[in-house]
Order: structure tokens, then sequence, then C-alpha cells
């Protein structure tokens, strides 16, 4: 409709010029040109932009992560490398189960700093930026593996130009979070000084020689770990007994010392995560009296092991040394004899001797 108008326009135009009158407003001549030039080009904006500048994105493996103190944390770099000429805007997203902060910038050391750079990532042409995430995770969250997952896209190029048809790349990062655990324990005796940490220093106070010792022991195993964990619990005693008459050292013997009974559970000790186990430890004894001739030390011990024979802890019962004494007989066979002595090899010995002999029988022969 408007060409038609147009073109009559033009026909009116040309059949008036010869009067110098020109009776159609110039603003709607000019417009409807336009739009006739115009309407034969195709709407450009409309369409689709196929352009889509590529880039190449990696994330490092991580190595296990610990958890087991607040101030632990793990950190996990990535790289976007630009094959483009001109430059590009990355925006990067990331899903973490757990608490993740970043991205950082990442030191030509491989240090990961404290400067956050943003969601959107400039990288000039031909050129790779590298940043890092820290990563941390509640203590008790279960020792297995879980997945980080990086996602990188081409939001614009050329600075400014948007980029529709840009897809995202994902990197999927497997962090193993390493399994914890701590052992905590208490403990009552009976009598209450008989246990103690300190092999040379018991706080001991009286140990008869028939008597006995309990110890009534609280495990507790804290940690993040899948499964069960198995303590071993070995309860002996420990005789060290010394000879007086040979000075030394001997075997302890029931049917010469008496008789040691210990009663306790010898399976392992099991434990899940924050579990509890309680485990009783009685220590008997009935030293014989007629043992006068030996020192006599007795010591019960509890040693708690884990099963790659790793030593958690020991606990001592340290009886003060019950001490012998030997007979007077028998000290004066070890010792010189009590009475006169001649010493034949010596040179004045025979002399002397039967001057004395001499002497002797003249006096029996006065009296």
């Amino acid at each position: 409709m408007c060409v038609g108008k147009t073109i009559t326009s033009a026909l009116s135009f040309v059949k008036i010029m010869d009067k110098g009158i020109i009776n159609l407003p110039r603003f709607t001549v000019v417009f409807c040109i336009t739009l006739f030039l115009l309407s034969g080009i195709p709407n450009v904006s409309s369409q689709e932009n196929p352009y889509a500048p590529e880039i190449d994105f990696s994330c490092s493996d991580y190595s296990p992560l610990s958890v087991e103190y607040d101030s632990n944390y793990g950190e996990v770099d990535c790289s976007i490398s630009n094959r483009n000429p001109h430059d590009v805007t990355v925006k990067i997203t990331e899903e973490w189960e757990h608490s993740i902060s970043g991205p950082y910038e990442l030191s030509e050391y491989g240090v990961c700093m404290d400067t956050e750079i943003g969601d959107e990532i400039y990288v000039q042409g031909s050129s790779t930026v590298s940043f890092c995430y820290k990563i941390t995770a509640d203590k008790y969250t279960t020792a297995v593996e879980y997945i980080l997952t990086s996602t990188a896209e081409v939001v614009t190029y050329l600075s400014a130009i948007p980029c529709d048809s840009c897809e995202p790349i994902s990197e999927e990062v497997q962090v193993e979070i390493i399994p914890w655990f701590r052992i905590d324990y208490d403990y009552s005796a009976t009598p209450e000084s008989a246990y103690s940490y300190n092999y040379y220093g018991s706080e001991r106070v009286v140990c008869g020689r028939s008597d006995f010792s309990e110890l009534l022991l609280d495990i507790n195993l804290d940690g993040n770990f899948l499964g069960t964990i198995n303590l071993s619990a070995e309860f002996s005693f420990q005789p060290n007994i010394r000879d007086l008459r040979l000075d030394g050292y001997v075997d302890y013997s029931e049917s010469t010392f008496g008789e040691v009974n210990l009663e306790y559970d010898p399976e392992p000790l099991t434990f899940k995560a924050g579990e509890t186990v309680r485990r009783s430890f009685k220590a008997s004894w009935d030293i014989k009296e007629d043992t006068d001739n030996y020192d006599v030390e007795l010591i019960t011990v509890l040693d708690v092991r884990m099963e790659a024979g790793y030593h958690v802890f020991r606990m001592i019962d340290f009886c003060p040394e019950w001490k012998g004494v030997l007979p007077a007989q028998e000290i004066n066979l070890n010792n010189e004899p009590s009475g006169g002595s001649f010493n034949l090899n010596s040179s004045f010995s025979m002399p002397l001797s039967v001057v004395s002999m001499v002497m002797a029988a003249a006096v029996l022969r006065k009296e």
C-alpha cells in the first residue's frame, strides 16, 4: 500500500514540477523510500548468532581430604584455556554437597590465595587462566568418595558479544574423605591406687601376699569411619623374682611361689563410630609365705592394641616388692669361717703351729 502511494506521489510530483508546487510532505516521502529499501534486508538481530568460541576446561584430581579438625581444608585447582584469538568471558559454577569457597586466585607457584576472582572470569585470546576452590566438610562426614562438579561456560566474546550457542563444559573431581578415629577411655580400680599409667611410679600403697586387684575400663571410639574397628586387650602378670642365695633372677613357678589368676574376656573389643565398650579385668594371687630366700615383685599389665599391633595405651598395677631374708647359716656359708685358720702355704705357718702346740701341752701338764 505504501509502495503504491509512493509511486502515485512520485507521478504527481513529476506532473506538478512545471507548476513549481509540492503538495506531498517531504517526511512521508523519505520514510516510505527508506522502508522500501529495508524490506529486502533480513533481520539479523532476530536470528541466533551461530558463532561459538571453544575453550578447554580441566580440574585436577584431589588427594584425600582430612576433616578431623575444623582448621583442615582441601584445594581443587582448575584451568581455562582460550584457544581463540579473541578474548572470552567464562561463567563458573560448582556443585559440592559440603562447604566450598571460591573461585580464588591461584599463584604461579600453585598456592591457592585468599583473593576471590568472582564467578565470571575474563580470559584473553590464546591464553590460560587458573583458579582454585577451598573445600571442607563436617568432621563426621562419612569416610567415602564424593563428587565435586565445576562447570565453565562462555557467556561473551570480544568483550561484549553474547554467545547464545556456547555449550557448558563440566569437570568432575573425586574427593575422598579420610577416615579418622579418636580413642577416649576412663577407668576405676579396686583398690583405688591399684592401676596407673606410669610403670616406675605406681601409686599402689599396700599389696598383700594374698590379695587382688580389679580394673573396670570404659573405651569410646569417636570418628567418621565406616564399619568397625577392633582393639585387642592383653591382660598379663609379670613376676620379677630374685634368688638371694644365687644373687640372680629366676623364672616364676606356681609350685614354688604360689598361684596368680587372671579373669577377663580375651575376645577383641569391637567398635562402631561413637560406641563405648566396657570391660572388666581382675587379678588375684596367693604368694607363699615360705619364700624368704627371694625378693618377689608382681606387676599386672593391661595392653590395648590395634589390630595391626599399634600400641594404644597401657595400664599397670605395680605391687611393692616383698623382700626376702637370707637365713643366718647361709650367710656364714657365703662368708669367711668364724674359727681360727692356718695358712699351710706360708713359710712361717709350720713353726708357729709347732710352738703353739708345745705351749698348749705345757699348760695342760701344769694343771
